[in-house]
């Protein structure tokens, strides 16, 4: 007696068919699983290296403050915007790469940063930072591939005569994981602050 070979396929087709869709649907959710855990992973780094970029700039410009100017940008009293006057080499005592002699005076004000915070669609707010007599807003915060990031308090308050203290907190849109970050600053050339 001949055994059909033909039905044994078909069987055995039909008890393979279920397993390779188990299989598959389960390596498509270990796939999905992995994914967005990368982009979540990506989302926090953006978070933790959009605020220390900006704490890193903020510092440095205030460092060398000749004066300060806090106002209030957006969000009332939780967010505030700086204005920055600070020294660095003024190019009028510079003439073709060598300093004149008869000038003793190397430095001078040759610039105002203001970091600024402004609206920034639905999802909330976006530091900015811009020269003075400038229209171009160079963004610090937000708008990334890999995590969009919001401010949600930005407060500089006065703690010494030439000491700022910083409290940023700022939040990732993709995770909603929130990032707070305080620091204080000293100004050994600022001469005034005003707005504190």
């Amino acid at each position: 007696m001949k055994i059909n070979e033909k039905g044994f396929v078909l069987i055995e087709f039909v008890i393979a068919l279920p397993l390779i869709i188990l299989l598959l649907y389960g390596l498509a959710q270990s796939t999905l699983m992995i994914f967005r855990a990368a982009k979540e992973q990506a989302a926090d780094y953006v978070l933790e290296v959009e605020a220390q970029d900006f704490l890193t700039r903020v510092t440095q410009d205030l460092r060398a403050a000749s004066y300060v100017k806090r106002g209030d940008a957006i969000g009332g009293t939780e967010i505030d915007k700086i204005e920055i006057h600070y020294h660095g080499s003024s190019t009028k005592y510079y003439e073709k790469g060598k300093i004149k002699s008869n000038d003793l005076k190397i430095f001078d004000i040759v610039d105002t940063r203001i970091y600024n915070v402004a609206r920034a669609g639905n999802h909330g707010a976006y530091i900015y930072a811009q020269r003075k007599n400038d229209y171009h807003y160079n963004p610090i915060t937000g708008g990334n591939f890999f995590g969009d990031t919001i401010v949600n308090k930005l407060k500089y308050s006065k703690l010494d005569d030439r000491v700022i203290h910083i409290d940023l907190e700022m939040q990732s849109i993709e995770t909603n994981r929130i990032i707070k970050i305080s620091t204080a600053v000293f100004m050994p050339a600022c001469d005034e602050m005003i707005g504190f």
